[in-house]
């Protein structure tokens, strides 16, 4: 899904809009808890409220169910941040992932995500220059979620602090990625995440979800 550094980028660039108070507590829902998870037990898919519906043949991420789920803590700002974070996941999961990942046969998919990743750590670099990241570190802090794991939790704050001291990186290195592609990802990102904060703030029905499902074959 998205990077650390793209869920950073995006999640202060709308913090001061939808009214977040404390900044850090926000991040830590925004850029680390939700990823303490992992595939192989399934806890990735759990705490990115990942909705399979058979029936259609659809799956995605649902945040409109994780702020039902959340209804009166949604004024928590780590929580607010939570939810943005998987708004962001589940527009990278339609707009980017099921159009250049997705798609391919296995063996070439496994290949292209690895680049992928690769990309992510280049990234780093041209994204703080290009959008002027401070280079403030996400401190762990007691978080209202006893479903988030403490020792994962300080694993990934450590991983995005080796992000921020991304090494310098040109335009021509990626391989899967292109700027286009992430420039146009973020500021969809931005009005998407404004649009349903605001949605769940005014307790009215924003975007179904469902419209970023996508194929589950």
């Amino acid at each position: 899904m998205a990077s650390s550094m793209i869920h950073y980028i995006v999640s202060r660039l709308i913090a001061d809009e939808i009214g977040v108070k404390d900044l850090n507590m926000f991040l830590v829902g925004a850029v680390l808890a939700p990823d303490t998870g992992n595939k192989e037990d399934g806890s990735y898919c759990k705490l990115h409220c990942m909705d399979i519906r058979n029936d259609v043949a659809l799956k995605g991420f649902n945040w409109a169910a994780f702020a039902g789920e959340h209804k009166g803590a949604m004024s928590n700002d780590y929580y607010k941040g939570y939810c943005c974070h998987i708004i962001m996941d589940a527009l990278w999961y339609h707009d980017v992932s099921d159009k250049y990942i997705r798609h391919l046969p296995a063996e070439i998919k496994n290949e292209r995500i690895r680049a992928m990743h690769s990309d992510y750590w280049r990234l780093n670099h041209l994204l703080i220059k290009e959008y002027k990241v401070p280079r403030n570190q996400v401190s762990v802090v007691d978080i209202p979620d006893a479903g988030i794991d403490k020792e994962n939790l300080l694993r990934m704050a450590d991983c995005f602090k080796n992000q921020l001291q991304a090494p310098e990186c040109n335009l021509d290195e990626l391989e899967v990625l292109t700027w286009d592609i992430v420039t146009d990802y973020v500021e969809k990102a931005e009005e998407l995440c404004l649009q349903e904060m605001m949605a769940v703030a005014g307790g009215c029905n924003g975007m179904n979800p469902m419209d970023l499902f996508v194929a589950t074959q």
